[in-house]
């Protein structure tokens, strides 16, 4: 893991791809729910901020806690 990959999964930013794999989505899949939610991402990886509109938009998937994400 680079400098960069480790300081972005320290402060738990996460790619599309990931968050798609989490709901074993393909990423154009996740692309086309959020625009049915009106949610527009910014640019780059995605903050935990944009993780919870995510996760309360589509629900949270396994494996992932809503209690995790209370603080945000």
């Amino acid at each position: 893991m680079n400098k960069f990959t480790l300081k972005h999964h320290q402060s738990g930013c996460k790619t599309r791809q990931q968050i798609a794999d989490e709901y074993s989505f393909c990423e154009q899949t996740l692309r086309r729910k959020l625009r049915l939610h009106s949610i527009k991402l910014p640019r780059g990886l995605v903050t935990p901020k944009w993780q919870k509109v995510i996760y309360e938009a589509l629900g949270y998937p396994p494996g992932v806690s809503k209690a995790d994400y209370e603080h945000i």
